[in-house]
């Protein structure tokens, strides 16, 4: 008897979805449909350094970490996950850039079967 799944990969590829901006101490996040969003600034730098998460204020509470590679900064707001380049942050909190990408991470659906 064949059964068949389907497996939910977060690599599908990324939608972008709204912006960064360095206001005050904070990182705001502003993300299209769904509202406005903010981490401490001493916070998302010591998660860019690697030594954990940070908690994402806002209308939903999340959470930012940095991914394997270094190179980006992943939140997971709710039960969807979005992604910003992390030199676009380093940038952003330095002044070099005003303003940086957010992007959805997009779902990829994988039939398998057992």
């Amino acid at each position: 008897m064949n059964q068949s799944f389907e497996r939910i990969s977060r690599s599908g590829g990324f939608d972008l979805c709204g912006r960064i901006i360095h206001e005050g101490k904070d990182l705001v996040i502003f993300i299209d449909g769904i509202g406005r969003f903010e981490i401490p600034e001493q916070e998302v730098a010591a998660t860019l350094m690697g030594l954990g998460e940070s908690s994402v204020s806002g209308p939903i509470p999340g959470f930012a970490r940095l991914s394997e590679s270094g190179r980006g900064l992943y939140m997971t707001i709710g039960d969807a996950e979005y992604a910003i380049p992390a030199s676009r942050v380093r940038a952003v909190l330095s002044g070099e850039h005003r303003k940086g990408p957010v992007s959805r991470v997009r779902e990829k659906s994988v039939p398998i079967e057992v």
